[in-house]
C-alpha cells in the first residue's frame, strides 16, 4: 500500500453511513458509501454518493456479490466502515484497497484516514 500512498496526494475514501454524518454501517449491509477526495496538502471534500445492494445476507455472503462490491470502489484508496467481516476485508485487500473500521463522525474517520496515509508516506 506504501506504493500508492507515495504516487499521489490525492485519493478517494469511500465512508459507508446512513446520514452523511457519521460512519455507522457494517460493510456488507450498507447500501450507501459517501465517496470523499482528500488531497493531503488542501483538504477533503464529497464528490459522490454511491448506492449498493448488500452484500451480506444473514451471516452468508455470495462470492460474487463480494467480488462486484469489491470492483465498484477499485478506484478507492481506502473504504471506512462500522464494522468489516473477514470475507470482504479479505476481497478489499487483494483489490488494493485498506478497509478501516472507524465508526463515529465522518470527520473524524477522514482525519484518522489522513494521518494514517501521512505514516504510510514515511515508509516509501
Amino acid at each position: 500500500m506504501a506504493d500508492k500512498a507515495s504516487q499521489s496526494s490525492v485519493y478517494k475514501v469511500a465512508i459507508a453511513s446512513t446520514d452523511g454524518e457519521t460512519v455507522n454501517m457494517h460493510y456488507g449491509k450498507a447500501t450507501k458509501f459517501y465517496i470523499y477526495s482528500i488531497d493531503d496538502e488542501v483538504g477533503y471534500d464529497l464528490v459522490e454518493e454511491r448506492q449498493l445492494e448488500p452484500v451480506c445476507m444473514e451471516g452468508s455472503h455470495e462470492i460474487s456479490k463480494m467480488e462486484e462490491s469489491t470492483r465498484r470502489f477499485t478506484d478507492c484508496r481506502y473504504i471506512v466502515v462500522s464494522r468489516l467481516g473477514a470475507p470482504a476485508s479479505a476481497a478489499l485487500s487483494a483489490a488494493g484497497i485498506t478497509a478501516m473500521e472507524l465508526p463515529g463522525s465522518i470527520d473524524d474517520a477522514i482525519l484518522k484516514v489522513w494521518k494514517y496515509n501521512q505514516i504510510q508516506g514515511l515508509f516509501c
